[in-house]
């Protein structure tokens, strides 16, 4: 009996244990904003190769001084022959030697501190393309989030309107079963009814769609079913003012990165400086070792070892760019009407992207107020709709009266939702417009 009880303890085990196992792949897996992001981040082929491609830029930068380096080179060598003389008998002749040369040169040019510069600016300016890279990947995981949720608010919005207009035709499907409405009045509703329901399968398809493109960016497999959490009302708690209008415009990514395009074409224009006036220093040594002995009639005579050392120094001064019709003059001029625009259009820069702070910040502002009326519609709407339908119960008003508040409720519903959704992506642009991290105006409105 103990054995029994012992294994039937066991195999309960095993089936529980089993059962966990399989639980999770029958439970949806639920993600927050934040959840998404985090999965996006990590699972990302852009930010991966983005990552890669900061590693070589930080060997680069680590070992940029390699130009400055000596260059050594050795090489070993060996030679022989044998011949025969057929004079008065034969006379066996061979021989046979070995060299060994190894040299070091070096070479110093003005242009090393601008190569040092430049793979300084160019691991730089990988950071700042991993950080932009993962700013729109987040930005577009937060959108995407938020559309979503707005897409299946929509969804439940549709569904609640296709219950109301299914339950007047019901209503009005006993009304004439009972004599009390005429057939007419029954086909409009029951074709208002119906003709909704194609419109609610093809926003389920549609969502259905948009959620599998949606695990895709985050890593996910097809077939785990997901979950969001969230509303759009939590994300719009938030409260602008005027002092983000004051953020400083170098500060801003877009800013910064054109600065950093400066930079690099300003340390380009000095090495091209350096190349056209520069004098060039070279060192080289070379040390050579030989030795070669003879064998003659089977006397063998050994040679003496050599040894052969030469070096040599130079300096390299160009004159080119002292001519104003040579090719790096032209270069030169060429570059500093680059980096002149550039500078212009620096300047242009920032005071658009001051306007487009403000255009923003405006929108949201007026975004707001705009919900706050679409919020009264829905109650007038719904107050209205109600009116009709107990007009419509009695029998003072007819059917298209009723559908026509059925539509007006709907329609003032869906815009409130998609009023949200707009000042959402205001938000999303404007922090990512600022450079602040995605969230902090939320955060600072609590």
């Amino acid at each position: 009996m103990k054995k029994f009880i012992t294994l039937l303890l066991t195999i309960c085990s095993l089936n529980l244990c089993f059962a966990q196992n399989q639980n999770p792949s029958n439970t949806p897996l639920t993600i927050t904003i934040e959840d998404a992001v985090n999965l996006a981040l990590e699972n990302n082929l852009s930010i991966k190769q983005s990552k890669m491609d900061l590693e070589i830029l930080a060997l680069k930068d680590k070992y940029s001084w390699n130009s400055a380096s000596p260059s050594f080179n050795l090489s070993i060598g060996a030679n022989g022959s044998n011949s025969t003389t057929f004079k008065e008998g034969s006379i066996d002749s061979s021989s046979f030697g070995w060299s060994i040369s190894g040299g070091v040169s070096l070479n110093l040019t003005p242009a090393l501190f601008t190569a040092i510069k430049s793979a300084k600016l160019a691991y730089e300016a990988g950071e700042n393309t991993l950080e932009m890279t993962k700013r729109n990947i987040e930005l577009q995981v937060r959108k995407t989030f938020y559309s979503l949720l707005y897409f299946n608010e929509n969804l439940e919005l549709q569904q609640r309107n296709l219950e109301t207009v299914k339950q007047t035709y019901e209503s009005n499907l006993r009304k004439y079963n009972q004599g009390r409405l005429d057939e007419l009045n029954l086909l409009k509703s029951q074709y208002n009814y119906e003709s909704k329901i194609p419109t609610i399968e093809t926003l389920k398809s549609t969502y259905e769609t948009n959620l599998n493109n949606f695990k895709l960016v985050l890593g996910i497999d097809l077939s785990e079913e997901l979950k969001l959490t969230g509303s759009l009302d939590e994300a719009l708690n938030v409260t602008l003012d005027e002092s983000i209008l004051e953020q400083n415009v170098d500060e801003i990514p877009s800013i910064k990165t054109t600065k950093m395009s400066i930079e690099t074409a300003l340390n380009a224009y000095t090495a091209s400086k350096y190349s056209a006036y520069g004098p060039t220093i070279s060192f080289s040594v070379t040390d050579n070792i030989s030795k070669s002995d003879r064998t003659i009639g089977g006397n063998k005579s050994k040679g003496d070892v050599g040894n052969n050392l030469s070096y040599s120094a130079n300096v390299r001064i160009p004159l080119d760019g002292y001519l104003p019709w040579s090719n790096s003059k032209i270069n030169m001029a060429s570059q500093e009407e680059s980096i002149e625009k550039m500078k212009q259009s620096l300047e242009d820069a920032k005071v658009k992207a001051k306007l487009s702070i403000k255009n923003t910040y405006t929108q949201i502002k007026q975004a707001k107020v705009q919900l706050e009326l679409l919020e009264k519609s829905v109650e007038l709407t719904q107050k209205t709709y109600d009116m009709s339908k107990r007009a419509y119960d009695v029998g003072s008003s007819d059917i298209l009266s009723l559908q026509t508040a059925e539509d007006n409720l709907a329609s003032a519903k869906y815009n409130v939702t998609n009023q949200k959704y707009t000042i959402i992506s205001g938000i999303l642009d404007l922090e990512n417009t600022l450079g602040l991290p995605f969230g902090t105006l939320n955060q600072l409105a609590n």
